[in-house]
């Protein structure tokens, strides 16, 4: 049984913010849940239901060796009953991540793929992609992203009263961002890549909205603040999760939300962001993993 908390808007202290007068709050989805936090649970809760409603009785999906995905995803087997499954892209006889060790701990079955085989992975669509090999399974896609992941964003709306005009969130499979800017019309929703050579991401969720009846795009990927490459950082972005942990309650991880709040640092000082606006950022959880041990 999952139980979840509230996820209640913050108002950021920031001062960069307050000299350009822009007001800034923050979403606080990291407080849903101590390991499912975030976008995690707002993906996989439809596609959950979905593969019970199936009768499904094993969950399987892909990621990588800090996979917040995995992690969610094998803690929330865990705790329903259904055995998980994973593809991890990573050499079998390295050691295992922090993340891996919850996952195996909460009984996922690891299974190791090189490159090639993952990239093909992701070719992968419909939810018995693996029927054959496993009977009764159901298949996630990288990151969850599918119609019912993004539902589970979208739903996010009756949680916010006020109207934003920018919302911020970290971007990985594009899910989150496709959702949001479903979910919210009115505002303009950047998601902030937090990988290198995310360029296909903007043409890929193109396409998906358009498919989805989204005739207005109110939305892009900020591809510039990824500082060289996935969970790669730099010593701008430390400085900037340390002021902002300083003064306010929250918590950044280097790996998606500290860029996020990268990204809206450079859209305050180039002023991209006018002034009098209202800027909503998501905290996508995630936090275990900036882990080191």
């Amino acid at each position: 049984m999952i139980t979840l908390n509230s996820s209640p808007i913050h108002a950021v202290s920031w001062k960069l913010a307050d000299d350009r007068s822009v007001r800034i709050d923050i979403k606080r989805d990291d407080l849903l849940h101590p390991v499912i936090s975030g976008n995690k649970w707002r993906k996989l809760k439809h596609l959950i239901s979905d593969a019970q409603q199936k009768g499904c009785l094993e969950l399987i999906s892909m990621g990588g060796n800090w996979s917040n995905h995995l992690h969610a995803l094998a803690y929330a087997g865990f705790s329903m009953g259904l055995k998980t499954r994973a593809l991890v892209r990573a050499h079998p006889d390295q050691a295992l991540t922090p993340t891996l060790l919850d996952c195996k701990k909460w009984g996922m079955v690891l299974e190791f793929t090189d490159r090639k085989t993952y990239a093909e992975l992701r070719q992968k669509i419909s939810w018995d992609s693996f029927d054959s090999e496993y009977p009764g399974s159901y298949w996630f896609s990288e990151g969850g992203f599918s119609s019912l992941a993004i539902q589970g964003v979208e739903d996010m709306k009756a949680e916010v009263d006020c109207k934003y005009d920018y919302i911020f969130a970290g971007c990985g499979s594009g899910a989150t961002v496709c959702g949001l800017a479903r979910a919210f019309p009115e505002s303009y929703v950047v998601g902030v890549a937090a990988f290198s050579g995310a360029d296909y991401l903007k043409e890929t969720l193109s396409q998906h909205l358009k498919q989805a009846g989204r005739k207005v795009e109110n939305w892009a990927i900020d591809t510039k603040h990824h500082c060289g490459g996935f969970a790669k950082s730099s010593e701008e972005l430390e400085t900037l999760i340390e002021e902002l942990e300083l003064f306010n309650s929250f918590k950044l991880d280097p790996i998606y939300n500290g860029k996020t709040f990268l990204a809206l640092n450079s859209w305050l000082c180039s002023a991209t962001i006018p002034s009098g606006s209202r800027v909503l950022v998501i905290h996508t959880g995630g936090l275990q993993g900036a882990r080191k041990t």
